[in-house]
């Protein structure tokens, strides 16, 4: 039973779970391979949600104002065109 791996980038981990979902789409899929896949499908799904809620504070860190208190400030990315 294969476990996944932690240290996985979100990239990693959305690349890992669509592989999976394809697996699963296939109709010869054995009930245990399957079970085992849609476990590992739900911790990929945890691992990337908690990457994405700790980029999340780590924003609300950065868009913090010295009074504590978070400020909206407009993105600042080059506009290509």
């Amino acid at each position: 039973m294969e476990t996944v791996n932690k240290e996985l980038s979100f990239e990693e981990g959305i690349e890992h779970l669509e592989r999976i979902v394809r697996e699963l789409e296939q109709k010869e899929v054995p009930l245990e391979q399957a079970l085992n896949l849609f476990r590992q499908g739900i911790e990929l799904v945890q691992n990337c949600n908690n990457q994405l809620d700790y980029a999340e504070k780590q924003m609300q860190i950065l868009l913090e104002n010295p009074n504590g208190e978070l400020e909206v400030r407009p993105a600042d990315f080059p506009v290509e065109g």
